[in-house]
């Protein structure tokens, strides 16, 4: 199984970034921690099935709030492969594409970026 790793800091508040976020990957799973006064974290869990592969992937998103107006993002997608040799055909990484899509179409300006391909392990 292969995976693709994606982090990034956005410049807006946690509330706003989470509430993009889990409406658009959040259909298997997302939940806000942290109290009032406390900075805050979430997490988000999302699958989708792709029609050109005939597979599925999955998705985890971790956002940690850093200030009033910076959140912390990291995603990790990752597709079982189809077929005689368990290729996935870049499932995974189009998945990361659409978390950095989504929040682009929001509004939201993504900073420090940084991904890895076939991801296994600490970034």
């Amino acid at each position: 199984m292969t995976s693709h790793y994606m982090e990034c800091t956005v410049g807006s508040p946690f509330k706003d970034v989470f509430r993009a976020l889990s409406d658009y990957f959040g259909n298997v799973y997302s939940r806000k921690f942290g109290k009032k006064g406390e900075l805050h974290k979430g997490v988000i869990l999302g699958e989708e099935y792709f029609l050109r592969t005939t597979s599925s992937a999955a998705i985890l998103i971790v956002l940690e709030e850093h200030s009033l107006n910076k959140t912390k993002i990291q995603a990790i997608a990752t597709a079982g492969g189809t077929g005689l040799l368990g290729l996935s055909s870049g499932v995974h990484s189009a998945y990361i594409h659409k978390v950095k899509a989504v929040l682009s179409e929001c509004g939201f300006k993504l900073e420090n970026q940084k991904e890895l391909s076939n991801f296994s392990g600490s970034p």
